[in-house]
């Protein structure tokens, strides 16, 4: 548990809590305190969020993107070796996704390893050292987007249209033959 941290992509938060009160009952969870240095360790997230201004909001007043922000400290809040995000991009603004992509590949620069689902090909694209494409609950290629490339016999593309070919195709082709 304490090598762990999570990122569910509709997290439950104590909404009458403020942000602060909120990452310190999380780090109770983890047995962290005062003696720990729990305090500066909040100030230290809430600062890499950029939610510092609302530390002491109550969390029912954030927005969507915000809620993320605040889960997503509490995810790094005990040091994780490795992170599991599911769809951490749904619902933020552009603003807030660049920061989320940042703030990943900062911590993956550290050593945490992120572990990532998303139906969102560009984002898995532009942050993932690795990808593993599943199509019917099997993974049928992983590798870097330059291996995935090769293995699809498309060279230069996007991750879509690799996506498409390892996976049978796409349903446009037969929206087009219905119309």
């Amino acid at each position: 548990k304490l090598s762990l941290g999570f990122i569910p992509d509709r997290p439950y938060l104590y909404e009458k809590l403020t942000a602060r009160e909120f990452l310190s009952f999380h780090g109770g969870l983890f047995g962290l305190d005062r003696a720990d240095g729990l305090p500066s360790r909040i100030d230290e997230l809430l600062g890499l969020f950029d939610l510092t201004p609302w530390a002491d909001e109550l969390v029912e007043s954030f927005s969507h993107g915000m809620r993320q922000r605040l889960v997503m400290c509490a995810a790094f809040l005990h040091r994780p070796r490795a992170v599991v995000v599911d769809e951490p991009m749904v619902g933020l603004d552009p603003r807030g996704a660049e920061l989320i992509k940042d703030m990943f590949r900062a911590m993956s620069r550290k050593g945490v390893a992120i572990l990532m689902s998303t139906h969102t090909l560009e984002v898995a694209q532009d942050i993932c050292d690795r990808i593993s494409i599943i199509h019917q609950g099997r993974i049928v290629a992983c590798g870097t987007v330059a291996e995935l490339r090769q293995l699809a016999d498309t060279q230069g593309q996007e991750l879509g249209p690799i996506f498409f070919k390892l996976t049978g195709g796409s349903s446009c082709h037969e929206i087009e033959d219905i119309v």
